[in-house]
C-alpha cells in the first residue's frame, strides 16, 4: 500500500501509513523505520533519515534482528554519503557487513565503499559477488566495478562494466549508473536514453533489490542527471528537469544539488 502511495506522489499518506505500522509490533516498527527514513532521503531531509536509521538499527539489534539492522546500516552509509560524511559512511557500511553477508548488503556496501573512495574494500566485495554462481550477484559485481571506475574517472571502463551488468540482469540501478557514466563521458544522447528507461521504469526504484527494503530515495537524482544531460545537449527543456528535482527536494537545506540547480536556472 505504501509503495503505491509513494508511486502516486502521496507522500504524506505514505508517512501516515508508516506511523500506523510502527505502533503495531517491533517488526512493524522496523519496517516503518526503513520506510520513513527512505521517505526522508527522497525529500532531501538527510539528517532526519540518519536519526531514524540509527535508532531503527539499534532497535533491530536489541530485538536480535541483525539482517534488518544491516539493511539500515547500509542505507545509513548511503545517506551519510549524500551529506558528504564519507568517514561516517564507511563506518556505517562496515557495521552493515558485520551484521549480514547477504548479497544485497554486500552490493550496497560495495557501492558505498566505491563512492567513499574505499576502492580496495569495494573490490573485495565485487570479487566475492562475482564468484557467486548466479546472474544476479554477478551483475551486482559488475555494477560495483563500474562505480569504482567512475570514482577513478574512467568513464569508458564504467560504461563497459554497467553494460555487462545489464547483459547479465537488466536492473534499474545499473541503468541509472550507466547514465552517470555516459554523462561523465560526454555521451549526452546515450545518457538521455538511459534516463528515459529510468523514468519509464520508475516503479522499480521503489524497491531496487526486490528484498522488501524501500529505496525511493534513489529516484530524485534522475531529474538532476536529466537536467545536466539536456543542458549538455542544449535542449531548451533542460530547466523542466531541474524544476522536477526542486519539486521534490527544493525545500532541503542539506542537499548540495539544490543551490547548484538554482544557479544553473539563474535563480
Amino acid at each position: 500500500m505504501t509503495e503505491a502511495q509513494l508511486g502516486q506522489g502521496q507522500l504524506s499518506q505514505a508517512a501516515e501509513a508508516y506511523h500506523k505500522l510502527e505502533k503495531l509490533s517491533p517488526a512493524g516498527a522496523s519496517v516503518a523505520a526503513a520506510g520513513l527514513a527512505d521517505l526522508a532521503v527522497h525529500q532531501g531531509r538527510f539528517a532526519d533519515a540518519v536519526r531514524i536509521l540509527e535508532e531503527g538499527a539499534a532497535a533491530d539489534l536489541a530485538a536480535k534482528n541483525p539482517d534488518s539492522a544491516a539493511d539500515k546500516f547500509a542505507a545509513l552509509g548511503h545517506t551519510l554519503l549524500l551529506r558528504g560524511q564519507n568517514r561516517a559512511a564507511v563506518a556505517a557500511t562496515e557495521k552493515a557487513l558485520a551484521n549480514s553477508k547477504s548479497i544485497y548488503v554486500q552490493f550496497l556496501a560495495g557501492r558505498n565503499f566505491a563512492e567513499a573512495g574505499e576502492l580496495a574494500k569495494a573490490q573485495k566485495l565485487a570479487t566475492a559477488l562475482g564468484h557467486e554462481p548466479t546472474a544476479e550477484p554477478q551483475a551486482y559485481a559488475k555494477i560495483v566495478e563500474g562505480d569504482m571506475a567512475l570514482k577513478r574517472g574512467e568513464a569508458r571502463k564504467a560504461i563497459k562494466a554497467f553494460t555487462e551488468a545489464n547483459n547479465l540482469l537488466d536492473t534499474w540501478i545499473a541503468r541509472f549508473d550507466l547514465a552517470r557514466a555516459y554523462l561523465e563521458a560526454g555521451a549526452f544522447v546515450e545518457a538521455d536514453a538511459e534516463l528515459d528507461h529510468c523514468l519509464k521504469r520508475r516503479g522499480e526504484a521503489l524497491e531496487l533489490l526486490f528484498n522488501n527494503v524501500p529505496t525511493y530515495g534513489y529516484y530524485p537524482p534522475v531529474y538532476y542527471l536529466q537536467g545536466r544531460v539536456r543542458e549538455g545537449l542544449k535542449s531548451p527543456g533542460f530547466s523542466e528537469s531541474y524544476r522536477d528535482y526542486l519539486s521534490i527536494r527544493g525545500a532541503s537545506g542539506e542537499d548540495p544539488r539544490v543551490p547548484e540547480i538554482r544557479r544553473r536556472l539563474g535563480q
